[in-house]
């Protein structure tokens, strides 16, 4: 049972079934910016031309995979929809709700590219909540849920941010980066 518990499930629920006008921007706004990550990994790859952050994501991603996996198997919780019986307000599976790969992929990015490119950051990371909150809105997850999620991510994010900065790696990848088509004549900008 969640930490939070069900109580704050339904009452969620019951605001968005009094208020089900919001249920359709809540569910585009999150389908939005789940499709941002992506995005703005292709417009920080525009920008800069190197390989840290595509790296990176792809480790993170990978090993945030494994680890949501790995809790979910540790941690069975039923998602709210179906422990509390109700319909969720998006179409979802009834497997474990804990914890959300969701919000842990979009925080995966969100913290990748904060560090590469603060402004971009920022507004993935707004976006990585809005997702969250919006997950939870639907009834397919727990608060908890989405918190573990979104520590997953950023954990994951940062250590292979910061695991490929360094020299040999970083000389490295700066190598592979030089023979790649369009590379920068010039050391990628610092972050903003």
């Amino acid at each position: 049972m969640p930490l939070i518990g069900d109580g704050t499930a339904q009452a969620i629920h019951s605001f968005a079934i009094a208020h089900a006008w919001l249920t359709p921007i809540v569910v585009v706004v999150t389908a939005v910016c789940i499709g941002l990550c992506p995005l703005a990994l292709i417009i920080v790859w525009i920008r800069d031309r190197t390989l840290r952050a595509a790296v990176a994501t792809l480790l993170g991603l990978t090993v945030a995979d494994k680890l949501c996996h790995y809790l979910s198997e540790l941690h069975h919780v039923s998602r709210p929809f179906v422990a509390l019986h109700f319909t969720p307000l998006f179409p979802h599976a009834d497997n474990n709700s804990f914890p959300s790969s969701t919000v842990a992929f979009a925080a995966v990015v969100a913290t990748i590219v904060l560090l590469a490119w603060r402004r971009l950051g920022i507004m993935l990371a707004v976006g990585t909540v809005i997702i969250a909150v919006g997950c939870v809105y639907v009834g397919v997850h727990y608060i908890e849920d989405v918190v573990v999620g979104a520590a997953l991510g950023i954990g994951c994010g940062a250590v292979f941010w910061l695991a490929l900065g360094p020299p040999p790696v970083g000389r490295f990848l700066g190598a592979i980066e030089e023979r790649l088509p369009g590379a920068r004549a010039t050391s990628p900008r610092t972050p903003r």
